[in-house]
C-alpha cells in the first residue's frame, strides 16, 4: 500500500512537471498567435495558415488522427505502454530541434520552402502525437485516481500556464526587439519551443506505469472496428459526447485568423501578438483552479458545459469589439479559458466514461471520429477567400451556439457507472 501511495505521489509529480514544461514549450509557438504571424511573414495566404492549423491546432491536428485507432488496436492486450510512449515523444521534441534550424537557414531567404519544412515538421509533430496520445492516456488514467484528475490536469494546466505566460512576454519582447532581426526572432522562438518540450518529455518518461487491465487476445483489425462500432451504438452519452465536441469544435474556424485579423484589419502592431499569447496565457491560469475542482467535487460533465459557453464567448467577443484593443483582447482570454476546459473536461470525461479494458478503444475512437474539428480552420481559410473576417467570426458563433445547446444533453458519466 505504502508503495502504490509513494507511486502515485510521484507519478502525480513527473505528470505535473510534464505539463508545466510542455505548456510553456508550446505557447512559445503557439498555432493562434506565433505559427500564424510566422507565416505571415512568408506567404499572403490565409489558406495555408488555416491548412497549419488543421495539421497542428493545439497541439493536436488531422494528421494525429491516423494513427489511433490502429495503436488503440495493438495496445489492447499490453498491459505496459510506456514503451511506446517514449518512442513517440523523442521524435516529437527532435521535430522542434529540426524546426529552429531550418527557420535559420532558410526562412529569410527561401520563404516558399519554409513554409513547406514548417508543414512537414508540424505533421510530424502531431502525427507522433496520435501515436503518443493512446499510451499517454492509458497510463494516466491507470496511474491517477478519477477524484484526483481534475486537480492533476488543472494543475498541469495552472502552473504550465504561469510558465506560458512568461513565454508570451518573452514571446514580446523577442519580436519587439529590432535587434533581432527576421528570421533570428522566430528561429530563438521555435528553440526555447525545443527546449521546454525536450525537458518535460524526460519527465514523462519517468513515470512509474502501474500495470493495467486488458484483454487476453488481440482481435484483428477488423473485428476491433466492429467493436468499436458497437460501443458507438450501445454507449449513447459517448456518442452524445463526439457530437458535442464536434459541434463546439467549429470555435476553431476562426481560431488562427484573430490574430491575422488584429494585424491586417484593426491595424495593431505585431508587438501585439506576444500581448494576445500573454493574455491567452493568464485564461489558462485564471481557469484551470476552477476546472479542476469542478471536475473533482462537480463533474466533468459541467466542465463540458461551460467550456462550451466560453468558446461561444470568443468570436462574440471579436465581433463587438471593433477597434478597441483591450476589449478585442478579450478574444484571446476565452481562448485560454476553452482550451484549458478542453484539456481537464474532455479527456476526463472519456476516462470517466470507458471501462479500463476498453479504454485504449474509447480514446481511439474520440480522436479518430472528432477529427472535423480538425478541417474546421482550413474551411475558414477558404471562407475568408469569399466572406469577411466579422461574416467568419458570426458563422462560428452560430455553429458553437448550437454546440452549447447539444452539450446540455449529455448526462455525467460517473453517475452513470455507480
Amino acid at each position: 500500500m505504502k508503495n502504490q501511495d509513494k507511486n502515485l505521489k510521484w507519478n502525480f509529480f513527473v505528470g505535473v512537471m510534464h505539463g508545466i514544461l510542455f505548456n510553456g514549450g508550446v505557447a512559445f509557438s503557439s498555432t493562434t498567435t506565433v505559427i500564424p504571424a510566422f507565416l505571415n511573414m512568408l506567404t499572403p495566404s490565409s489558406i495555408i495558415v488555416g491548412f497549419s492549423y488543421m495539421i497542428m491546432g493545439k497541439g493536436r491536428g488531422i494528421l494525429g488522427v491516423i494513427p489511433q485507432l490502429f495503436i488503440a488496436n495493438k495496445l489492447e492486450t499490453n498491459p505496459y505502454k510506456k514503451p511506446l510512449l517514449i518512442k513517440a515523444i523523442t521524435v516529437r521534441a527532435i521535430s522542434w530541434g529540426l524546426l529552429a534550424l531550418s527557420t535559420l537557414l532558410f526562412a529569410g531567404k527561401y520563404p516558399h520552402l519554409m513554409v513547406w519544412i514548417l508543414i512537414t515538421l508540424l505533421g510530424l509533430f502531431t502525427f507522433m502525437g496520435g501515436v503518443a496520445a493512446i499510451p499517454f492516456s492509458d497510463i494516466f488514467g491507470k496511474a491517477i485516481p478519477s477524484n484526483l484528475r481534475g486537480r492533476f490536469f488543472g494543475m498541469r494546466g495552472f502552473l504550465g500556464g504561469i510558465v506560458a505566460i512568461f513565454a508570451g512576454i518573452i514571446v514580446r519582447y523577442i519580436l519587439k526587439n529590432g535587434s533581432i532581426r527576421f528570421p533570428h526572432n522566430y528561429a530563438l522562438i521555435f528553440f526555447l519551443s525545443f527546449v521546454f518540450v525536450s525537458s518535460s518529455y524526460i519527465f514523462l518518461a519517468s513515470v512509474k506505469e502501474p500495470k493495467g487491465e486488458v484483454h487476453k487476445e488481440a482481435l484483428p483489425f477488423s473485428m476491433f472496428l466492429k467493436k468499436a462500432a458497437n460501443i458507438l451504438k450501445t454507449d449513447r452519452n459517448f456518442r452524445n459526447f463526439l457530437i458535442a465536441q464536434i459541434l463546439i469544435g467549429a470555435s476553431s474556424l476562426s481560431l488562427p485568423f484573430y490574430v491575422v485579423y488584429a494585424k491586417r484589419i484593426l491595424k495593431f502592431p505585431q508587438s501585439a501578438t506576444g500581448t494576445f499569447l500573454a493574455i491567452q496565457m493568464s485564461g489558462l491560469v485564471l481557469s484551470n483552479l476552477l476546472w479542476a475542482y469542478i471536475s473533482d467535487y462537480k463533474g466533468n460533465k459541467l466542465v463540458v458545459n461551460l467550456t462550451a459557453v466560453t468558446a461561444l464567448c470568443t468570436p462574440i467577443i471579436a465581433l463587438i469589439s471593433k477597434n478597441n484593443f483591450w476589449l478585442f483582447s478579450l478574444t484571446f482570454l476565452f481562448i485560454g479559458f476553452t482550451f484549458s476546459g478542453m484539456n481537464v473536461g474532455y479527456m476526463n470525461f472519456i476516462l470517466d466514461q470507458a471501462p479500463e479494458k476498453e479504454r485504449p478503444a474509447y480514446i481511439g475512437l474520440n480522436g479518430t471520429l472528432t477529427f472535423p474539428v480538425l478541417t474546421y480552420s482550413l474551411i475558414g481559410g477558404f471562407l475568408i477567400k469569399v466572406i469577411s473576417y466579422r461574416s467568419l467570426f458570426f458563422i462560428t458563433a452560430i455553429v458553437t451556439l448550437i454546440g452549447v445547446l447539444f452539450a446540455l444533453t449529455l448526462k455525467e458519466p460517473r453517475l452513470l457507472r455507480r
